[in-house]
C-alpha cells in the first residue's frame, strides 16, 4: 500500500517525533493506527498489542512531560522499601 500524506499529515508526524511523542515515523503512524484500532467496534487485542503496550510504557515520561531528575526507577525501588 502506498500512502500519499498531506501537508498538514506530515507536519503533524513530524511534530510529534521532535516532542518525543514518537522517535520515528513508523512509531507515530503505529500509535495513530492503535488509537484507530481502539475506537473500532468489537476491539480484539493483536497478538503485538503486549509489545506496543511496551513501546509506550517506554516512552511514557518523555510524552508525558515527566522526569526522575538524576535518578533512576531502581533508585525510587530501592527507596521504598524498608
Amino acid at each position: 500500500m502506498t500512502i500519499i500524506l498531506k501537508p498538514e499529515q506530515e507536519q503533524v508526524l513530524l511534530e510529534a517525533i521532535n516532542s518525543g511523542l514518537a522517535h520515528t515515523t513508523d512509531e507515530a503512524l503505529d500509535q495513530a493506527i492503535n488509537s484507530l484500532r481502539m475506537r473500532l467496534p468489537r476491539h480484539t487485542a493483536p497478538a503485538t498489542e503486549p509489545a506496543a503496550a511496551v513501546r509506550r510504557l517506554a516512552t511514557f515520561g518523555k510524552r508525558h512531560g515527566l522526569s526522575l531528575g538524576d535518578g533512576t526507577i531502581k533508585d525510587l525501588l530501592h527507596e521504598s522499601r524498608p
